[in-house]
């Protein structure tokens, strides 16, 4: 993502009064850790929205990684578990399966 795309999403969130989070998922964000962590930092302290992401890898997968583990720090609710179809309930909230979890970090 490009140093204007970057500041085009936090001026669109900035000026938008109707928005009270930031979604990151799909094309898991913690696949390229080294690209996410300089990104969700900016966009959680320059905007201070709540930020929810979306994961393949589990929480505890997550904290065992000395390059992914920083990440969680600006995270605000993670949903954690790959998507499983055998799992799959269109009654679930903010998850797809029943193995996936929504975690509260902050």
């Amino acid at each position: 993502m490009t140093r204007e795309k970057i500041e085009e999403f936090i001026e669109a969130i900035n000026s938008n009064p109707l928005l009270d989070g930031i979604t990151f998922s799909g094309g898991d964000p913690f696949y390229s850790p080294e690209d996410f962590l300089p990104l969700i930092k900016e966009f959680s302290e320059r905007t201070g929205q709540n930020i929810w992401c979306y994961t393949g890898y589990t929480y505890e997968e997550l904290l065992e990684d000395p390059v992914r583990r920083p990440i969680l720090s600006y995270i605000n609710v993670l949903v954690d578990g790959r998507f499983e179809q055998s799992l799959y309930s269109p009654k679930l909230e903010f998850r797809g399966s029943s193995n996936q979890r929504i975690l509260k970090l902050k």
